[in-house]
């Protein structure tokens, strides 16, 4: 599914506060209308769109009573600053490498015993992993404050060596991302005749590049002072 679309599906409170009632257990259709105080009907229609997305399940139990339960491992990022915006879906299998030792042998007691180091144990793991996903955070966010500072002083450049509004923009874009030359016509609504000149222009100057992928040129900031795209 693409991000926006996910975003669409959890921009609804109800569909969010269903989502935190199964990350603690799974749930069935009155259960999740009770806890909610949301009509059982209006429900169902939720669960059918998260079903739909793949962020939720179902099984049936011994009474016939459906419950529902989360699916994957999923993260989504948004990355909104100055000069970037962006939606990320992540998705993993959920692990089932960690799992409880039971032998039909062993006594309650015995059962019980190791239930409770395994416990102490999990626990411990459980506290470490959370630590290191903070890290990561941290580290992230400290990487988005780079970027945004990496992106300003490149803007001082670009007014700089640009000849006009136009060829600013497009070192802007490049900056970005590669583009060839129909997609920076289609993205600001130019002309390609008009595009292409300004880019062949900032090519001679050492400015830009171009590498071929699918037999079509993509355009990029130059990369190494001593190469210079070809003119074609």
């Amino acid at each position: 599914m693409e991000s926006a679309q996910m975003l669409d599906i959890l921009g609804n409170e109800n569909r969010r506060k269903i989502l935190q009632l199964l990350s603690d257990r799974p749930c069935y259709v009155s259960e999740i209308s009770g806890r909610l105080g949301v009509g059982p009907k209006a429900i169902i229609n939720h669960l059918g769109l998260l079903e739909d997305t793949g962020l939720i399940e179902c099984r049936v139990d011994d009474q016939r009573r459906k419950y529902f339960n989360i699916a994957d491992n999923m993260r989504i990022e948004v990355a909104v600053s100055p000069h970037s915006y962006a939606v990320s879906v992540h998705t993993a299998p959920i692990n089932t490498r960690y799992h409880l030792k039971h032998d039909d042998d062993e006594t309650s007691e015995v059962q019980k015993a190791y239930a409770t180091s395994a416990l102490t144990e999990l626990n411990r793991e459980i506290r470490n992993t959370k630590s290191k996903q903070d890290e990561l955070a941290r580290k992230q966010q400290g990487l988005q404050v780079e970027f945004s500072e990496l992106m300003d002083v490149c803007m001082d450049a670009i007014d700089k060596v640009a000849d006009n509004p136009l060829q600013a923009e497009i070192l802007y874009a490049l900056l970005k991302n590669e583009h060839s030359i129909a997609s920076l016509s289609y993205n600001f609504t130019i002309h390609p005749s008009h595009i292409s000149a300004q880019v062949l222009t900032m090519a001679k100057r050492g400015l830009i590049e171009y590498t071929i992928k699918d037999k079509q040129q993509y355009w990029k900031i130059l990369e190494s002072e001593n190469e210079t795209g070809d003119e074609q």
